[in-house]
């Protein structure tokens, strides 16, 4: 009787790591990059990402968009849009790995920057095609527009697409 007992239990066991398994394969399988974020941004850990513009960015993922993360670092919050990362890395020391078929939430990029203008903050811009990183008062976010007033002598206003931006930084002080 007890090994009949024991042979249940063993096939229990293997046919437990086989659905664990399988379930594995089938979320790596319905995977994207933006539902892997959602799983990182829910473990708070830290990240690194790699972006069009050619930078390396540090922090923790403090929230995620449809369309855009936001990583937060000691001094400054940077918006970084998905189609402007190249590479995210994640620092964790855990096993499991991020399944990644998350649904996205339903608030934009150019929501979250909208919300933002009122307060006038301080910005870094970085936009495809240039490796200069704009700095100025965000002014304004439109539907597909972002204003920036560039801290320049004399100062000027530039009017953005925000299709080539791949990262706008929040400085913690102006």
């Amino acid at each position: 009787m007890a090994r009949l007992v024991a042979e249940q239990r063993n096939e229990d066991a293997a046919r437990t790591r086989a659905r664990e398994r399988a379930l594995r394969a089938a979320a790596t399988t319905d995977a994207t990059l933006a539902g892997v974020i959602v799983d990182l941004a829910e473990r708070a850990e830290p990240v690194a990402v790699r972006t069009t513009a050619g930078r390396s960015l540090t922090g923790r993922l403090l929230a995620v968009a449809r369309d855009a993360v936001a990583l937060e670092a000691a001094d400054a919050t940077t918006y970084i849009p998905l189609s402007a990362i190249v590479v995210l890395r994640a620092r964790t020391r855990r096993a499991d790995e991020p399944a990644g078929s998350r649904s996205m939430p339903a608030v934009s990029l150019a929501a979250v920057l909208a919300a933002l203008a009122p307060e006038r903050p301080t910005v870094g811009l970085m936009v495809a095609g240039d490796p200069t990183m704009w700095r100025g008062e965000l002014r304004a976010v439109g539907a597909d527009v972002l204003t920036l007033r560039l801290a320049a002598d004399p100062p000027t206003t530039a009017h953005v697409a925000l299709t080539q931006v791949s990262e706008l930084t929040v400085f913690a002080s102006g």
